[in-house]
């Protein structure tokens, strides 16, 4: 097969530095700073959208007057983040950076802007949202920016208010209403956050990333098809760009297209532009799809090169499940149980049920109880909570014989 070389459209991978605090790791938080291209602190708010790997959908948020924002460190598993700067057109260009933040250890992440070059157009006419808000009246700009600022610390009621208050100022503020669906997608209110980005199509349909939103949005609701539907054009516009590709090739999963979906990971791994992270996330996901196909062997190594880049909870969860299907038990409980322990119950509960599956199978029934109460425990409202009920009493019947 031809290897093709993607293309990140003139966006360069900004340099990233990790620095591990001095003092007190347990209790500092953890940060974001951003320096201008000569190495100077910025002397204003910078606008950064965040996507994390564990969320899958952008978020917007400001930084301090010098360049600094404020991050949770992660208490349960490590976090890889990407980082858009749209440029400002007078002093930086776009900027695009990755880096990851280690469970229980503060690092602040520096990141430096590009320096200020002639920025192209969007391929094939897409526009970006920014080009369109040239016209936001003033007092519409301000509102924006209150609403911003609530969001950077947390306060996304008063965030939509102002949000709300800006678009009803200036009705085609596109960058208010996607940064109000994205809002709306981190809250989980996925139906407001599609209506919000369907409206800043409908100003022109051209515009890139309520397009890319939408599509986010529609996969969280599991309207694959839906999904599928808004980010093939999209797709076909921007070959080369990494979110559309892991966003178009989500969607393809949901819908069965497992063979497409396949090709986008395979091709995209091609690319000579990814942080070993993002390697790591494609391996993961082409081996989900090969799974679904039934190639677990195929499935198991690019599983393991996953595990390899970036030990993660949900990659040693996969490749258990995997290995259940291979009847590898014995690896199985390994990958589980190491998935538990990166994880813990608040996002890989379902490790114990599996684990609860492997010990029944063995005729290790204590253990098999003590997975699936633990499960339980974990996961109160689980859709399979009456079987295992069921299950740990009659468990508990066979080792009273």
């Amino acid at each position: 097969m031809r290897r093709s070389c993607l293309q990140l459209h003139g966006l360069v991978v900004a340099v990233v530095c990790l620095i591990p605090s001095a003092n007190a790791f347990a209790q500092a938080p953890s940060a974001l700073q951003i320096f201008m291209p000569n190495g100077g602190i910025p002397q204003r708010a910078i606008r950064v959208t965040l996507m994390r790997d564990d969320t899958g959908f952008p978020e917007i948020v400001f930084t301090d007057t010098n360049g600094k924002y404020r991050l949770a460190t992660p208490k349960t598993q490590t976090v890889n983040y990407v980082v858009t700067i749209e440029s400002d057109r007078q002093t930086f260009a776009t900027t695009v950076a990755f880096f990851r933040m280690d469970r229980g250890i503060p690092n602040q992440a520096n990141i430096f802007l590009r320096p200020l070059t002639s920025e192209k157009s969007g391929p094939n006419g897409v526009l970006d949202a920014a080009n369109y808000d040239g016209n936001v009246p003033a007092n519409a700009r301000t509102e924006y920016k209150h609403a911003m600022e609530a969001v950077s610390n947390g306060q996304f009621k008063t965030a939509i208010n102002g949000l709300e208050q800006a678009i009803s100022l200036y009705p085609k503020y596109v960058n208010a209403l996607n940064d109000l669906g994205v809002i709306y997608l981190k809250l989980n209110e996925f139906e407001k956050a599609a209506g919000n980005f369907r409206k800043a199509i409908e100003i022109d349909k051209r515009f890139f990333h309520p397009r890319l939103n939408l599509g986010i949005a529609l996969s969280k609701q599991g309207k694959y098809q839906e999904a599928v539907e808004i980010l093939s054009p999209l797709y076909n516009e921007n070959h080369g760009m990494l979110e559309v590709r892991l966003a178009y090739g989500k969607a393809l999963r949901g819908v069965g297209n497992l063979t497409e979906a396949e090709k986008i990971y395979r091709s995209t791994l091609e690319s000579k532009h990814l942080a070993p992270q993002q390697i790591a996330n494609l391996h993961f996901s082409l081996g989900v799809v090969l799974d679904r196909q039934g190639r677990y062997a195929e499935a198991v190594t690019e599983l393991n090169k996953a595990i390899a880049l970036e030990d993660s909870a949900n990659s040693h969860l996969q490749l258990g499940a995997t290995l259940m299907q291979l009847q590898e038990f014995g690896r199985a409980e390994t990958e589980l149980l190491r998935s538990y322990e990166l994880g813990g119950g608040n996002s890989v509960a379902v490790a114990q049920s599996y684990l609860g599956q492997i010990y029944y199978k063995q005729n290790r029934y204590e253990d098999a109880q003590k997975a699936f109460e633990r499960y339980l425990k974990d996961m109160p409202q689980a859709p399979d909570a009456p079987s295992i009920y069921k299950l740990i009493a009659e468990l508990k019947l066979t080792q009273r014989k």
